[in-house]
């Protein structure tokens, strides 16, 4: 991080149809905040100034052809030596404000582009497919990139009733585990990354403040998916239990098996739909399995602004003792930004041992 006096000033950086604000002399950013989320779409909020005192007229909303419904808008923040983009979407809503007692303001809201699959309730169905390769389909639809993980087990029969494009994905990713992501503008569909590197090392100095819990409540040792196969007319089971975690995150014991420890074996059992073959079944369980492991421990923090904790990334938090130090995986991110107080990065994280 940076040290000295001029490292240590924020530096903010706005960019709408590849033009940056900053070349528009009468627009002055009042504060921008950018909240990043694993499980919906990232939102801005950019406030301006909206007055010019010499002139005695608006700014900010008398300009033609730059902040409309649509436009890309990317967001950089960080320092002089350090600036990194937190944001790149689409303005989806602008607004004015001109209250009785304070400035007039402009405000700019944006959405990261999973906004696009949150448009229109669709009902279509598909016949002997992966589920990774509806998300291809689905992505392409909506112009977006993709990284996706091969699901390689083939479908019968998927139907989307009723649902926004992010509803139904979000139900499939759900039912495996998975995570259904943005990365600019690459939309990724994947198990949870909590088993990559770390991105950083937070201790306990460059913590403004920082809350951790580990609980058992939701931990078994086994999980099992239960199915009714038609063609054998019979009871399909599928179990994954300790043992079966992608990772432990560099700890020693994962939240199942603390919980075997301390109270004994538990089944959570789950019914789900008709399965293709086993090999479905068997991944459903392994990424409920880990899904449910990643809630043993759960915590959130506050730092000097940091524009490289991102939401899927593995951070790593040292001094705060021996059960809590450690890799967290990022669930969510907000970057504050403020003319007045400077700029500080709040963070959710996660991990399924210690």
């Amino acid at each position: 991080m940076p040290t000295s006096i001029e490292e240590l000033t924020p530096k903010l950086n706005i960019t709408i149809q590849n033009t940056r604000l900053s070349s528009k002399s009468n627009l002055e950013v009042i504060s921008a905040t950018v909240s990043e989320d694993l499980d919906a779409p990232s939102m801005l909020a950019l406030k301006l100034s909206n007055w010019d005192l010499i002139k005695s007229e608006v700014t900010a909303s008398n300009e033609k052809d730059l902040f409309n419904e649509g436009s890309a808008i990317k967001i950089q923040m960080g320092y002089p030596n350090q600036l990194e983009t937190v944001f790149l979407g689409e303005i989806t809503g602008v607004e004015v404000d001109f209250a009785a007692d304070a400035e007039p303001t402009f405000l700019v809201s944006g959405h990261d582009f999973r906004h696009r699959l949150i448009r229109g309730h669709k009902t279509r169905s598909w016949k002997e497919i992966k589920d990774s390769d509806i998300v291809s389909q689905i992505a392409r639809e909506q112009k977006l990139l993709t990284e996706i993980t091969d699901t390689k087990v083939i479908i019968d029969y998927v139907c989307q009733s009723n649902q926004t494009d992010m509803e139904f994905l979000q139900k499939r990713a759900k039912r495996l585990g998975y995570e259904l992501a943005m990365e600019g503008q690459t939309l990724c569909f994947r198990p949870p990354q909590n088993i990559q590197e770390k991105a950083l090392t937070l201790k306990k100095k460059d913590l403004v403040e920082f809350y951790s819990r580990s609980s058992t409540m939701q931990q078994v040792g086994v999980v099992e998916v239960r199915n009714w196969d038609i063609k054998q007319k019979k009871v399909v089971i599928s179990r994954a239990s300790v043992g079966d975690e992608n990772c432990k995150m560099n700890g020693k014991t994962s939240g199942p098996s603390a919980a075997k420890t301390a109270f004994g074996n538990a089944t959570h059992v789950v019914f789900t739909e008709s399965l293709s073959n086993s090999t479905e079944a068997d991944e459903i369980a392994k990424g409920l399995f880990n899904e449910m492991a990643l809630t043993y421990v759960g915590g959130e923090g506050t730092c000097q602004g940091n524009p490289n904790i991102r939401a899927g990334k593995v951070i790593e938090i040292n001094d705060v003792g021996n059960k809590f130090s450690g890799l967290y995986y990022v669930i969510s991110v907000k970057h504050d930004y403020s003319k007045k107080q400077g700029y500080k990065t709040k963070f959710t994280v996660r991990r399924n041992a210690t």
